[in-house]
């Protein structure tokens, strides 16, 4: 059922994701042309367009996070959204999964964009070929000084990133229905505001207090060690944030789920 939900959940938010990715990449291909021809007037006007493009995008994809959850399950539409055969975990999840598709989809036209510029920009004047050589070999020469870790790290810093914009969406769906409660009922943008940054406050001051133990454990075990342990050190910091978020994660969307069980209160 999950799978049903994702899918209506991504055809009901593609008119308004495809459109604007359509829009990026015709701009950029101008973008582009007016670089490599040296029009400058249209270059600055396609900049410009692209800019307040990429500033959409971004505005477009918070409001939408937001609108969907708030209009589809704590507003008339929740009525029919609750009468389905499905927990409100699949529900949930079927918002988060579907804001993380699109912000994905997103960076990958980000970045095909400014290829697109920089590919039509340079045509003619750019050994691709020299430029893919030297930056394979300068990858090769870094994982050979610092082997399997670097990409370790990497992919942890990457997962880090993705747990961190989850945890800023399931903040946003616990606020809502929080805001949503009867006891706020008369103030329930307002209260789901001061919900939000309440939520987040509490998140970093648990986030600060594990840095600050963590900070200090390792500095007591490693006062004797050599500067090599540093690697080692980020490490271990970055395992443990990624498991810190990883339980505030499943804490913000337990609870979001039992006030959509347990205290729902439909407009």
């Amino acid at each position: 059922m999950l799978g049903k939900l994702l899918k209506y959940e991504l055809k009901a938010t593609s008119r308004v994701f495809i459109p604007l990715y359509i829009a990026i990449l015709v701009v950029s291909i101008v973008n582009g042309l007016s670089l490599n021809l040296e029009i400058l007037n249209i270059q600055g006007l396609a900049t410009i367009v692209l800019m307040c493009l990429f500033i959409s995008l971004f505005v477009i994809t918070i409001v939408v996070t937001i609108q969907r959850f708030n209009k589809n399950l704590l507003k008339d539409e929740g009525y029919l959204m609750f009468t389905l055969p499905v927990s409100s975990k699949h529900l949930v999840l079927s918002k988060y999964l579907t804001s993380l598709i699109w912000t994905f989809l997103s960076f990958i036209v980000a970045l095909l964009s400014f290829t697109i510029i920089f590919t039509i920009a340079t045509y003619g004047d750019f050994n691709y070929s020299y430029f893919i050589n030297e930056f394979n070999l300068l990858f090769s020469n870094i994982s050979n000084i610092l082997g399997t870790t670097i990409l370790s790290e990497f992919f942890k810093i990457v997962l880090l990133i993705i747990i961190s914009y989850t945890i800023f969406i399931f903040n946003v769906y616990l606020a809502l229905s929080v805001g949503q409660l009867p006891i706020f009922n008369r103030f329930r943008n307002v209260s789901s505001f001061i919900g939000f940054l309440v939520i987040n406050l509490l998140i970093s001051y648990v986030q600060n207090i594990v840095d600050n133990a963590f900070v200090n454990i390792e500095a007591i075990d490693n006062i004797n060690y050599a500067i090599n342990s540093v690697t080692s050190i980020v490490s271990k910091g970055l395992n443990i944030a990624i498991v810190i978020n990883l339980i505030i994660i499943l804490v913000l969307f337990f609870a979001t789920t039992y006030i959509l069980d347990k205290k729902l209160n439909l407009e």
